[in-house]
């Protein structure tokens, strides 16, 4: 059976780990129904864990822990919540346009607004992603059993293959408790979200329907996937576990499978110039393609903490964003990178945005820092 979540991915390599002798310790309390729970109020919102950041026109959107929405339409000077229909924990949000968003999180959640936030309405949950999870990889095991040959590869394949589905049946015991971890819209109708243990779904018509494209990637391990992303180009990438990135250029019918040869975990990629991009991830690790992302050359480490968000600026320079809150820019492509002096005064830094005049939000285990000073006057 597969692996268990990494601290990453349960929370977003923001919430500490409890050793497993600890956990067995304790008495089994009954589970809280999260999923079926409304938002707490709280007026404490920008203090609390947030884990995603978006902008749809003049709001900026900051989402986390416990059902937590807010929304700020002064560039992040004040912030209200918005109530939403769920307490799970949240990973994610866009927006493809002001008025039509979406939120991803915990328990397989995708919440959607088609008014610019007022209301969030509930699209899809883990109960439906392990239904449609554990039919198509009942399929697998039975395309995977009717291969002849029996050569090494193919038995391979079988045990992959119904490894996965005693892992999926294994989660529907145990609840819709698979995290999503992100989403990606082209436009209001088409879009893409992804999580842990291989999950990937895709809707045509804005989100009322959500189907299993998995099986699209060739991922027969169930790797987690922690990212995707779109670049200027069009393409669609997907970072996961073990330095592999995903790469597809039609709007996720077909994915091409590359490694960069590292071991651990990739949060995310971003377009430079041309055909070269920059994958980053855990430990301070970035890994730099001239082909599009066909082939990768592992980097240096460019900081002690994790790369957790990266950005093209509007002068094609990179920055790069760790977890400590250390800001790292490239003037060459991505082929080094420099810390600059002052970085964000935010420990365990989870996501970042720019605004339109430069000036940084970071969201994380803190909650919520702006910094109002324009990134222009930070850059070298």
């Amino acid at each position: 059976m597969r692996h268990r979540l990494s601290p990453w991915i349960a929370a977003a390599a923001l919430v500490a780990a409890t050793a497993a002798d600890d956990v067995q310790a304790q008495p089994v309390e009954p589970r809280l129904d999260l999923l079926q729970r409304s938002s707490p109020a709280t007026t404490r919102g920008e203090r609390k864990l947030l884990l995603g950041l978006a902008a749809a026109g003049p709001n900026w959107w900051a989402v986390g822990e416990m059902g937590l929405a807010l929304r700020s339409a002064d560039g992040g000077k004040t912030w209200v919540q918005v109530p939403l229909p769920t307490a799970v924990m949240l990973t994610a949000v866009t927006f493809a346009d002001e008025r039509h968003g979406w939120i991803v999180g915990h328990d397989g959640i995708v919440l959607h607004t088609a008014d610019g936030g007022a209301l969030w309405n509930r699209q899809f949950d883990g109960n439906t992603s392990n239904a449609q999870m554990l039919a198509a990889l009942r399929e697998q095991v039975q395309r995977a059993a009717a291969v002849s040959g029996g050569s090494d590869a193919a038995k391979r394949s079988l045990e992959l293959a119904e490894d996965r589905v005693g892992d999926v049946e294994a989660a529907i015991k145990a609840g819709p408790s698979r995290p999503l971890m992100d989403v990606a819209f082209f436009d209001p109708q088409h879009g893409f979200v992804v999580g842990a243990f291989g999950q990937v779904f895709e809707t045509l018509d804005g989100g009322k329907a959500w189907s299993y494209v998995g099986q699209r990637l060739s991922n027969p391990e169930g790797l987690h996937l922690t990212a995707i992303q779109r670049t200027p180009s069009g393409a669609l990438f997907v970072t996961a576990e073990a330095g592999v990135v995903f790469r597809s250029d039609d709007r996720g019918q077909t994915w091409a499978r590359s490694s960069t040869g590292y071991a651990g975990y990739l949060y995310g990629v971003v377009a430079s110039t041309g055909n070269t991009l920059v994958a980053y991830g855990f430990n301070g690790n970035v890994f730099r393609s001239t082909n599009n992302g066909q082939t990768w050359t592992p980097g240096r480490k460019v900081a002690d903490k994790s790369i957790v968000h990266a950005q093209r600026l509007a002068d094609s320079r990179l920055l790069l964003v760790s977890q400590s809150g250390q800001l790292l820019v490239s003037s060459d492509d991505g082929a080094s990178f420099a810390a600059l002096p002052k970085g964000l005064k935010l420990g365990r830094v989870a996501k970042t945005l720019i605004g339109t005049q430069g000036e940084l939000l970071a969201a994380g285990a803190g909650g919520l820092v702006l910094d109002a000073a324009s990134l222009k006057d930070k850059l070298p």
